[in-house]
């Protein structure tokens, strides 16, 4: 009888044992989500910072209106984009690229 009380007792002190390590678990993914929700929380006071302020699409529809013009000026094909500098390489010896 007092071999069935101790393996009886070993066993419940593993399962308590499970226990409390189920409890760490989902203590550790609670905390995570907490801190995940922090950085939402976060990112989404960012983001309604930077929506509030109109000014800065006004500077956006701006630049936005620049785009057609600064485009049209890219040279296109590969003899346009040759860079129009000179080499600060000796071995080159300042040679036009």
């Amino acid at each position: 009888m007092d071999v069935i009380a101790w393996i009886g007792l070993a066993v419940s002190w593993l399962l308590v044992l499970l226990l409390v390590k189920f409890v760490f678990i989902v203590l550790r993914v609670l905390k995570q989500t907490r801190r995940l929700a922090q950085m939402s929380r976060d990112a989404a006071e960012g983001l309604a910072d930077n929506l509030s302020n109109d000014t800065v699409f006004t500077e956006l529809e701006l630049l936005a209106a620049q785009l057609p013009e600064a485009v049209a000026g890219i040279p296109r094909g590969a003899a346009a984009a040759r860079p129009n500098v000179s080499s600060v390489s000796p071995g080159l010896g300042g040679r036009r690229l």
